[in-house]
């Protein structure tokens, strides 16, 4: 298509402008840019500095902006990449990140949509698409998503994997199991899809869960996920002791997962053995000083061994951390009647599973 000389000139105007303009809102942005004491984004900034057309640098900065949850500026930085390049997929799903944190999920899911329509047969893309489908419950769109993911490639797990989260959303739990099968079939890797098959058949007291437990512990001996699933199927099939092993072998692997220590604790008091929960009790608040849950319970421990002052400091600071926690507030008005009855012991809480 021809321009004439006239038309080619206010073109050329604009575009002027328009990159004045970027540069001035470039500096201006560099200006306004958050506190954030990230060594490596000062770098990149530097950088940026000295080459501000530069995409990679802007989506790396991106990168870190989105991590210190700086979401503005990381969608900044990603609107310069993209005018520069506007077809690298990374950019969209980075983008699509962005927004899904920031709570615009409408955005997100139409970035994925586009970068979509610009690499239709990408799998990461049709993944990661079928996926913001899923969370936003749009399932029976992701479904469509994923079977054009084995359009492309008949093989691919994740595929299957995400069928199976679908099916199962949906209440169709055949296909739902079929679908975690065939994914640990192609990929045996794929923990959670074992894990979800034990929660599947253990729902139906199916023996076979503790089965699909033990091939996830079995493919990753270190999974904390894992061993913590196998572990509360043992103690709600009466193999207590197992189970405290497990727990103690979780800790060994993370010092932090708190969970252990008071599912430990929890059970050595279903056995009437106070002191040796108090003592995973003491552990668990050590981990997590602002955590109610634990001063309750080692305030139980407490109680029941007849350490009546220590049990009362325990319900008075859990009630600090949480007014609303009503276990805590029945238990230290039970203390302040000075009642001696024993006290039950909740089950130990539930494995966090994806």
């Amino acid at each position: 298509m021809q321009f004439n000389g006239i038309f080619k000139t206010i073109i050329l105007l604009l575009v002027s402008i328009l990159l004045i303009s970027c540069g001035s809102k470039s500096k201006q942005s560099e200006q306004d840019q958050p506190k954030i004491e990230d060594p490596a984004l000062m770098e990149l900034t530097e950088l940026i500095s000295e080459d501000p057309k530069n995409p990679e640098l802007r989506f790396q900065r991106a990168e870190l902006f989105f991590k210190h949850g700086a979401y503005d500026e990381a969608l900044d930085d990603l609107g310069v990449a993209q005018k520069i390049d506007s077809l690298n997929p990374e950019y969209y799903h980075l983008l699509a990140d962005v927004y899904m944190d920031y709570y615009k999920s409408h955005y997100a899911l139409k970035t994925m949509e586009k970068v979509v329509s610009l690499h239709p047969k990408r799998v990461p893309s049709l993944l990661k698409l079928a996926e913001f489908q899923y969370i936003l419950k749009k399932y029976e769109n992701s479904i469509y998503t994923c079977n054009e993911v084995l359009a492309v490639d008949r093989t691919e797990p994740e595929a299957f994997f995400m069928l199976g989260m679908n099916f199962r959303a949906m209440g169709d739990t055949e296909r739902a199991k079929n679908s975690f099968q065939t994914a640990v079939e192609f990929d045996p890797q794929l923990i959670d899809a074992w894990l979800l098959l034990g929660t599947i058949y253990e729902s139906e007291k199916d023996p076979k869960a503790l089965t699909y437990y033990e091939s996830a512990v079995l493919m990753d001996p270190e999974s904390v996920e894992a061993l913590h699933a196998k572990a509360y199927y043992l103690q709600n099939h009466g193999n207590i002791p197992e189970a405290i092993s497990i727990y103690r072998k979780i800790n060994e692997l993370d010092p932090q997962y708190t969970d252990a220590y008071l599912n430990t604790g929890l059970l050595f008091m279903e056995q009437d053995s106070a002191v040796k929960a108090k003592e995973y009790f003491n552990l668990f608040v050590k981990k997590d000083l602002t955590n109610p849950i634990g001063y309750y319970y080692r305030g139980i421990s407490h109680e029941v061994s007849g350490d009546f002052v220590n049990a009362k400091m325990d319900y008075e600071q859990a009630l600090k951390l949480a007014p609303d926690y009503e276990e805590a507030r029945k238990a230290l008005e039970e203390l302040n009647t000075k009642s001696n009855k024993k006290k039950s012991v909740p089950k130990a809480k539930n494995p966090v599973k994806k």
